[in-house]
């Protein structure tokens, strides 16, 4: 899968690598096939409809991700889900194409695409309404699809829709799932965390039977993460069939895709992922994370001539890698009181690549400017080939989920960031390590500040900044 799904120079990143398991015969980005944005049901379905009041928090962001915020506990209810639900998935921003209004969600996504449903599965004695329930992000509602699940505490359900980030990068969508949903997850357990609402983050389930919960059919929609929220285990078990629903009117398989995801598939529930002791870090910010979810955005044009403090860097890399395993290098371009070169965090002592390689980070990102006019440039990799197929899922959800803390410390600091694709082949020279690359992210100081995203059923219209790579 990592290996088809590479680029390498010489062949454009909208072409189909030679390999029979790949899909040939489709043209990207053909607005004619262009995907929905988000699943349908055409069946009559309960509709509860979400407070539009959102509770506000009052610690600060940059605390909340550090894990040193001192938030009361409190019990999942309505408005609280409601918050925790719009601030991660729901409809912020719109903007008119030629083709229709486009619908921008809470957090980012490669390509503007999306690829993600959210349920919450509630089990009875709730303070929120017992059933399975897909989350509609315009319409800020919920729609009931399944009777409630047995036992344990209400969660919620992430599936990956893989033709609908596929329909524009192939299958490399496979690892956009992922990556989105780590982004995405970020906001959703920082939601939580401010909020009082424990959070546990699960990414090996039962997959056949999460799957069905849900009503996802296992190909053109597949789970992804469950989210816990209260102290007992998630609550998965089915206790009737849930309805399917359509995520398009035809979507379109990417076997390889399928035939990754299925390698990966577990029988039993495990353990929450470590979140990590608080880590220390020398910059505070007032901001909650309502405010700073509100005004992130996908940057798009930074100011290659003002660089951040090297005590900003390190609040962001100490803040964002909290509990994740995966390794992470540091391109710095302007960081005052560190040369310039590759850094192998948390070693900032030395560059372990010295000198200035905004040009070759240009090259590197298929030529997209902020890779060289950032300050600074997050890059996940590890050793793909060391990874059983989870594990392999794991690390492009814990990259995802790192780009999502720095979108938000970014935010909250001042700065601003981007994720960024890659040509993989090119990225062992330029860190000076035989590693697989995973993600990129830039951060750097912006150029302009957009306009923030909108309340539930309000969303912020736009127009359009200059984009990196044209649609």
């Amino acid at each position: 899968m990592h290996r088809l799904t590479s680029y390498e120079p010489g062949r454009e990143w909208t072409e189909p690598a030679d390999d029979p398991r790949v899909v040939q015969d489709l043209e990207v980005n053909d607005l004619d096939r262009l995907p929905w944005f988000y699943k349908r049901y055409t069946r009559p379905l309960l509709r509860i409809e979400l407070p539009r009041d959102l509770p506000p928090t009052t610690a600060s962001a940059v605390a909340v991700l550090a894990g040193s915020a001192d938030v009361a506990p409190a019990e999942l209810d309505l408005p609280r889900l409601s918050r925790l639900l719009h601030l991660s998935a729901g409809v912020v921003r719109t903007t008119e194409r030629p083709y229709g209004t486009y619908l921008f969600r809470a957090a980012g996504s490669a390509g503007g695409r999306f690829p993600l449903e959210l349920y919450v599965a509630v089990p009875d004695g709730s303070a929120v309404p017992a059933g399975v329930h897909w989350y509609d992000p315009r319409e800020h509602a919920l729609v009931q699809v399944g009777p409630p699940p047995s036992g344990g505490a209400p969660s919620v359900v992430v599936t990956g829709v893989p033709w609908r980030t596929g329909w524009r990068y192939r299958e490399r969508g496979y690892r956009h799932v992922y990556w989105d949903a780590g982004t995405m997850l970020a906001q959703l357990l920082a939601a939580a965390d401010s909020s009082g609402l424990g959070a546990s983050l699960h990414t090996r389930f039962p997959d056949a039977a999460v799957a069905a919960l849900v009503g996802a059919d296992g190909v053109h929609e597949w789970p992804v993460a469950v989210v816990g929220l209260g102290d007992e285990g998630p609550a998965l078990e089915a206790t009737g069939s849930a309805v399917a629903g359509e995520v398009d009117a035809a979507p379109v398989e990417f076997p390889l895709a399928t035939a990754a995801q299925r390698a990966g598939d577990r029988d039993t529930l495990g353990a929450p992922w470590d979140r990590g002791a608080p880590v220390d870090v020398t910059l505070e910010a007032t901001e909650p994370v309502e405010a700073v979810i509100r005004s992130r955005s996908s940057q798009r044009r930074m100011d290659p001539t003002r660089g951040l403090s090297e005590s900003m860097l390190v609040t962001f890399l100490r803040a964002a890698l909290r509990g994740v395993t995966v390794p992470h290098r540091v391109v710095v371009h302007d960081v005052e009181g560190l040369a310039p070169g590759v850094y192998r965090w948390p070693d900032l002592s030395t560059p372990a690549r010295a000198g200035a390689l905004r040009d070759e980070l240009y090259r590197v990102c298929l030529e997209q400017g902020l890779a060289a006019d950032a300050a600074f440039v997050v890059i996940a990799a590890t050793d793909v080939g060391a990874l059983d197929d989870r594990e392999y899922r794991e690390a492009q959800l814990a990259a995802g989920l790192v780009e999502g803390r720095l979108h938000l410390l970014a935010y909250g600091l001042g700065a601003s960031a981007s994720g960024m694709t890659f040509l993989d082949s090119a990225v062992p020279a330029l860190l000076g390590e035989t590693l697989d690359a995973l993600l990129f992210t830039c951060v750097g100081v912006p150029e302009y500040v957009p306009a923030a995203g909108g309340l539930p059923g309000a969303p912020t219209e736009f127009r359009m900044v200059t984009p990196r790579v044209a649609d």
